[in-house]
């Protein structure tokens, strides 16, 4: 339903993801969700083929508008050439093989921006009857612990917690890789370094620690679990001719902080659909005389014009995004202006939408992540305006903004 904010002196905040209950969120297993595509892409009579792992010497430089050779490496030595006489489309994630192919043959240019950030998994055990740890309603909205998102925001770092459908939750700390102090660097599996770890959690994240099943649970965990890595990728071409197309995290990878990478995957798959459909069918139904190269080509560069500038604008988000769930949410000002800007979005539905909402929710006529992103900017600057206007104003003092003064600002 929105974040659980548990502020250092022990307040909990609630703050809405959207106007209401009806805009909320969905936490997806990531293992159910990979049966679940696996299973419907056998299901339509595709055929899967595992341990197959393409090299980046693969040849995308053939003779002709389509057509590839595909390296592959299959178990510990065997090598297979693949001619590929179709179109070959590259959903391999961020450490794409096929990403590298290209740039290898010259037909694209890539960054992969890491964080100096990364970030360590973190159970909490389902918490025992009584002992929920979700936001009660005496500051602000209730919401049941289960039905939140948890942020312990500490400014460098932050600790986040979501609800497993077992009642347990699954915590994620994130803070500096590298430092001989408050890193993850400095807390290793020795007496120095658990010493060092549990005087940071008892520091900083001492209202959790009785969540996550006491110190040492926490500390063993932050110690012994693998530091997962974050970054953003951007490629400078997704296509090559009717050959190839890049799509996912194998052109946009970005850090996860809006939730939004699996979502702006399938948005990829849904527009391929669309222009495919444009392209290569005719009365819904595919045309063979329309699966030419040139059509294929067209079709990959329009699916690239038309999904480029919104996958550009989420990874630019959700790197923002990070910086407000780490700094911004443990702010007053900023919980103050949240709360304006839902009334905004009650008052006015048909004219007002925060960035969050556009972005994760749509709004009217569907709109795109980089129109969010531009309109974000708009919405932000009214927000400041009526906290101007009003000469700053406290939690409880919300509902004396001026609907007037807001309602022209807006239109």
């Amino acid at each position: 339903m929105g974040r659980i904010i548990h502020m250092p002196d022990g307040k909990v905040l609630f703050q809405r993801y959207g106007k209401d209950d009806t805009e909320h969120n969905y936490s997806v297993s990531r293992l159910d969700l990979n049966k679940f595509l696996l299973n419907a892409a056998a299901d339509a009579g595709a055929e899967l083929h595992f341990d197959h792992a393409l090299l980046e010497t693969s040849d995308f430089l053939t003779e002709g508008s389509v057509g590839s050779c595909l390296h592959f490496k299959c178990g510990q030595a065997d090598f297979l050439k693949v001619h590929a006489d179709c179109p070959v489309i590259a959903c391999d994630g961020a450490g794409s093989r096929v990403r590298y192919a290209l740039r290898r043959c010259g037909l694209t240019e890539f960054t992969e921006d890491l964080l100096t950030r990364g970030y360590k998994e973190v159970l909490f055990p389902k918490p025992e009857e009584g002992k929920d740890f979700g936001a009660q309603g005496e500051n602000g909205e209730a919401c049941d612990g289960r039905l939140g998102l948890h942020i312990w925001p500490r400014g460098d770092h932050m600790l986040m917690a979501l609800a497993n459908r077992d009642g347990s939750f699954t915590g994620t700390i994130y803070m500096d890789n590298e430092g001989e102090d408050e890193a993850f660097a400095a807390f290793t599996d020795t007496p120095e370094g658990r010493a060092k770890c549990a005087a940071f959690c008892e520091k900083y994240y001492a209202h959790a620690i009785p969540h996550v099943g006491g110190l040492d649970s926490l500390v063993n965990q932050i110690v012994k679990n693998p530091t997962g890595i974050l970054g953003t990728v951007r490629a400078t071409k997704w296509a090559s001719q009717g050959k190839v197309l890049l799509i996912g995290d194998s052109c946009h990878a970005m850090v996860p902080f809006f939730g939004q990478g699996c979502n702006c995957g399938f948005e990829d798959t849904l527009w391929l659909s669309r222009l495919v459909d444009k392209y290569c069918c005719e009365g819904g139904k595919v045309s063979p005389e329309k699966c030419t190269g040139e059509n294929f080509a067209a079709c990959f560069a329009a699916v690239e014009a038309e999904r480029k500038p919104s996958a550009d604008a989420i990874c630019e988000m959700a790197l923002e995004n990070f910086l407000e769930m780490r700094d911004k949410t443990g702010d007053e000002k900023f919980q103050v202006l949240k709360k304006v800007e839902n009334r905004l979005e009650n008052t006015f539905p048909h004219k007002f939408r925060s960035r969050y909402a556009m972005v994760c929710y749509g709004g009217e006529g569907n709109v795109s992540y980089a129109n969010a992103k531009d309109l974000g900017l708009v919405q932000a600057s009214i927000l400041e305006k009526l906290w101007d206007i009003a000469g700053g104003i406290s939690s409880d003092q919300v509902n004396s903004i001026e609907l007037g003064d807001a309602e022209k600002l807006i239109d």
